[in-house]
């Protein structure tokens, strides 16, 4: 009886298991081999493949999702960064700091030699995170941004101009004071 039993349950169970089997599993392409890449491709892949950034950058963005916070990042020339987020009204100093700067920059007051430069320091006492520092030294006045915040500190040259010219270039400077002046205007 138990035989009997036993002949009618296993081929039953073999019978439900086997159909199982392939529609789990997918069927298998085969591998195409790979293709030749001639040494004219790889040059003109690697002329068209865009570069990371070098030199020192600096980059704003409001923070999603607030109202008054911003993402801040620094780069200088050797790779290192700092990043901090930022509210408002210390972006607000920072536009006062660097305005300041940029005016005083233009200006004939605390002009040094090559053999001697001065620097005058741009900070204010209640907030350290922000300072900027304009060397002058002959007809050229260069910019010191320095940011200080948890993640360090780092300082960037921000580049130089000559006073009294009009063309000023795309030095870092300008481009840090017009995306904060911008990033202000935007959360008010």
């Amino acid at each position: 009886m138990q035989s009997k039993l036993i002949g009618i349950i296993l081929p039953a169970l073999v019978m439900l298991v086997m159909p199982a089997t392939p529609f789990g599993q997918k069927k298998q392409q085969p591998k195409r081999p790979p293709r030749e890449i001639t040494p004219e491709q790889t040059e003109r892949t690697h002329k068209e493949t865009t570069r990371p950034p070098s030199g020192a950058s600096f980059y704003l963005e409001k923070i999603a999702d607030t109202r008054n916070q911003f993402s801040l990042l620094f780069t200088d020339a050797d790779g290192r960064t700092v990043a901090g987020s930022f509210h408002v009204n210390q972006l607000s100093l920072f536009e006062a700091l660097l305005v300041a700067a940029g005016e005083f920059a233009e200006t004939e007051e605390a002009v040094g030699t090559a053999a001697k430069p001065i620097t005058t320091r741009f900070k204010d006492k209640k907030e350290p995170s922000f300072a900027v520092d304009v060397e002058k030294i002959g007809r050229q006045s260069r910019f010191y941004v320095s940011v200080n915040c948890l993640t360090g500190k780092l300082t960037l040259d921000a580049g130089s101009i000559k006073r009294g010219d009009k063309d000023r270039g795309s030095i870092l400077f300008l481009t840090i004071l017009s995306r904060v002046k911008d990033g202000v205007a935007e959360a008010q």
